[in-house]
């Protein structure tokens, strides 16, 4: 056995041998802590007026907590340079053989070996640690509520580094010379990662129905793989949630603390890995490319196949030309390349290039295979329906339907932002309306997708353009999230064509259900926990701010939620709104200025409450400007398309000369004719909005509650005198 002494002596040489490896690592943590922490101080200090909260949460959620990623990159190179350098003698016959002779057995060089690229990482970074912490002891920027902050930022990146590190001994185990072992580094590192991205392009290329939502945000592309590879796990770690409304999205500071736990079995299990390939990596394989001959064909095939399919869509990205032909073209090519290079470097010899033919034949085998289970789905994907008994509630969001700010901000101290459909895909459930399924098993039966309508390629007063554009304005696009019992989630995007009676019907039968319009939106789901700073009024003519008390915030909602709830979609199609409320909340970064947590909610005519009740309050929707309000009015024709329902062409461009309208009875035909363009949404399920015209509005007083906005006719109003 060997004695305590010799052991901490193996570490202690290899610690001077490597010195320079501890001497780099400070200097990259002190620009990643030290540099960056006086960084965010100085900008701190200089906008903290602006700033909601102090420098302790500044210090204690932001740089040991949602920042914390950014020195998880410092903490990943750090351990590919202790790795590789801490076993790159193993490419070395001469090395191999002395350390070899040693009185030491493999599993106690192993360690010491690994105990010490870990000691290189851990001493300089708490060093730059306490570093750090004395400079905000300094700043007057710690309190007791930042010690679990600082143990929890050390925490992770230990676990960080112990995972990125035994990946890196893992590759350098493998491997023969240094080259190969860098690049096995990062493709170990990268792979699932790599696996999700290359799922998600052939999905969204080859299945008409396919759509992506997560449960941990955007940039994970897909949970159906699973994330063995550090940076997929390290991803997971960080991506801000897309699961929960915004009031509890708020709690959410740092990261996911459960997956921590897979993060610290992943290390265990991958320096378990690095110790066996270790202990029975023989001797010879020093100098060669790979040392274990039964790994070859494995990792042949798991680099070549991917590799394959990423050249088919580089091919397509050439030109914009995107083809089956070239991304045929490009897989095939792709995969040849790849497969004789990588026959070149596992031989180190051009007369290799043709070598092992049998497994190029089952690779290639592989490829055609998986290509031809995307191409005509053979699964089945875009016309699976589950069954209503196998689900335990579904999700719907409807371009368009219930109109919604294009980004909901979900994390007080994050940056992530969910578009309406995530929002709904997340906070929906709806059970027990026969319109749902109904309308999903239709959907997935017509099978109607973007491809089968694309823009004519002709001249555009054609009759084909005119049909096609007449198509396409029925056509909406409609996504599913089947959510099942066991937690499982599965999401479809169909195309429905709203002019179909049927289609219709059930759209409608959606809309009325209450749970869909609650699930909708934010503001629904939140409004009894937040508290609005102001609510902002638009009416067609008038735009202001008002402020209101918690009882007043209370009885608006109520009577707004009870209103809106009994909007049906019959209403929505053929009734031009009054105005929009927008809750504003404080804008976290600063606070004088607000943000909209809403978006532009739509009042009726049939809101005779909410109308009502904001007028008392201050803001009158039914107020509308009169003639002598008014200097002029300029009106600028567009060039539309001459044959269907006056709608712009692709490009749409406005005449040279506008003409100008400055006679109060043409004024007065012109304000009862016209609609604000914020209440439409193109394209709308109404025929409301004429397009012919592009009108500006300039007012006798320069009055800041004047909406600024720009407007458009109501269908059938446009006045005698202008037509």
């Amino acid at each position: 056995m060997i004695s305590k002494n010799l052991y901490f002596k193996l570490i202690k040489q290899d610690f001077k041998k490597r010195i320079w490896c501890p001497i780099l690592i400070f200097v990259a943590c002190f620009l990643g802590l030290e540099v960056r922490m006086l960084m965010g101080m100085e900008q701190f200090t200089q906008y903290s007026d602006l700033r909601p909260y102090d420098i302790t949460v500044y210090i204690r959620q932001y740089f040991f907590g949602r920042e914390a990623m950014a020195m998880s990159a410092v903490a990943c190179m750090a351990a590919f340079l202790c790795g590789i350098s801490g076993y790159t003698y193993l490419h070395s016959k001469i090395q191999v053989d002395l350390y070899h002779s040693l009185p030491v057995s493999r599993t106690q060089l192993f360690w010491s070996r690994y105990l010490s690229g870990f000691l290189q990482f851990m001493i300089p970074f708490v060093m730059n640690i306490i570093i750090c912490i004395g400079i905000a002891v300094g700043r007057k920027a710690i309190t007791i509520q930042t010690i679990p902050a600082i143990f929890s930022f050390i925490g992770i990146q230990m676990i960080i580094f112990v995972l990125s590190y035994s990946v890196a001994v893992i590759a350098t185990g493998l491997t023969g010379n240094l080259i190969i072992s860098i690049l096995g580094t990062g493709v170990l590192f990268v792979y699932s990662t790599v696996l999700e991205v290359i799922l998600f392009l052939m999905s969204t290329r080859f299945f008409d129905t396919y759509t992506v939502y997560n449960s941990r945000g955007n940039i994970a592309l897909n949970d159906k793989i699973w994330c063995f590879s550090p940076l997929s796990m390290i991803i997971k770690l960080f991506a801000s949630p897309n699961n929960t409304t915004q009031v509890a999205a708020q709690k959410f500071f740092k990261y996911d603390s459960s997956y921590i736990w897979v993060l610290i079995v992943a290390a265990i299990l991958y320096s378990l890995a690095a110790y066996i390939i270790f202990v029975k990596r023989a001797s010879e394989s020093a100098g060669k490319s790979i040392a274990f001959r039964v790994a070859e064909p494995i990792i042949k095939t798991m680099i070549v196949i991917p590799a394959a399919f990423y050249m088919g869509f580089f091919f397509c990205s050439i030109y914009y030309i995107d083809t089956d032909e070239w991304f045929l073209f490009g897989v095939i090519f792709g995969f040849t390349i790849v497969c004789i290079l990588m026959e070149i470097i596992y031989r180190i010899n051009l007369h290799g290039a043709l070598m092992h033919k049998k497994q190029f034949l089952f690779n290639l085998a592989c490829t055609m295979l998986i290509l031809i289970v995307f191409w005509y789905d053979v699964a089945g994907y875009d016309t699976y329906v589950p069954s209503d008994s196998q689900l335990q509630s579904c999700a719907v969001s409807i371009s368009d339907l219930m109109p919604l700010q294009q980004d909901i901000r979900v994390n007080e101290f994050g940056v992530h932002h969910l578009s309406p459909a995530e929002y709904r895909m997340a906070n929906m459930e709806l059970q027990g309306n026969s319109s749902v399924m109904e309308l999903a098993r239709k959907a997935a039966k017509e099978q109607l997708a973007y491809r089968n309508f694309d823009y004519y390629d002709g001249i555009e007063e054609s009759p084909e353009y005119i049909e096609t554009m007449k198509r396409q304005e029925n056509y909406r696009n409609i996504e599913f999230g089947y959510k099942f019992p066991s937690g499982k989630v599965i999401y479809r995007s169909y195309i429905i064509d709203i002019s179909d009676e049927t289609t219709l019907y059930l759209l409608s039968g959606i809309f009325n259900d209450s749970n869909y319009k609650v699930g909708s939106t934010p503001i629904f789901n939140d409004y009894w926990n937040v508290s609005f700073e102001a609510i902002r009024c638009q009416s067609n003519f008038k735009i202001g701010d008002i402020t209101l008390t918690p009882e007043r915030q209370a009885k608006l909602m109520e009577i707004y939620y009870n209103e809106y709830m009994k909007l049906t979609l019959d209403t929505v199609m053929h009734t031009l709104p009054v105005g929009t409320l927008d809750f504003m909340v404080r804008n976290i970064n600063d606070k004088y200025h607000y943000s909209s947590y809403s978006g532009n909610m739509y009042v009726y005519p049939q809101f005779t409450e909410t109308i009502a009740l904001i007028k008392e309050y201050g803001f009158d929707m039914l107020e509308n400007p009169t003639s002598e309000d008014v200097e002029l009015i300029r009106l600028t024709k567009e060039k539309t398309t001459s044959s269907y329902n006056n709608l712009p062409m692709a490009d749409s461009e406005l005449d040279d000369e506008p003409k100008e309208y400055t006679d109060k009875e043409q004024i007065q035909q012109i304000l009862d004719n016209i609609i604000n363009e914020r209440f439409y949404w193109y394209p709308n399920y109404g025929d409301l909005f004429d397009h012919c015209y592009f009108i500006e509005i300039r007012y006798a007083k320069n009055d800041r509650n004047n909406s600024d906005s720009n407007y458009l006719f109501i269908t059938g109003q446009i006045p005698a005198f202008i037509q």
